[in-house]
């Protein structure tokens, strides 16, 4: 199982989406991207910087670079099963079966 991952920087670091599904998390960031660009004007150089592709997008405005990456996860078997597997000693301290 994979987990994808909407990271990046825009006057800041963006909060992070997460998601199972590639098409939401790239939706996001081409929603993004395209509301960067909405209405600004933009120099030939600018606009040679500026692109959106499946695991990236680089938005230059007026000098400012506005980047987003989508990184993936496996999730491991133990990862999934970690919350079944776990038990809960007498003493209160937690441990995992073997």
């Amino acid at each position: 199982m994979k987990i994808w991952i909407l990271h990046g920087y825009a006057d800041g670091l963006i909060d992070p989406v997460v998601s199972l599904e590639y098409p939401v998390v790239y939706e996001a960031m081409k929603t993004a991207y395209e509301a960067t660009l909405d209405g600004e004007h933009q120099t030939p150089d600018e606009k040679e910087c500026s692109y959106l592709r499946a695991f990236s997008a680089t938005a230059v405005v007026c000098g400012d670079w506005h980047e987003w990456e989508i990184s993936v996860q496996e999730i491991t078997d133990f990862a999934k099963n970690q919350k079944e597997k776990e038990i809960l000693c007498f003493n209160g301290k937690t441990s995992y079966e073997k």
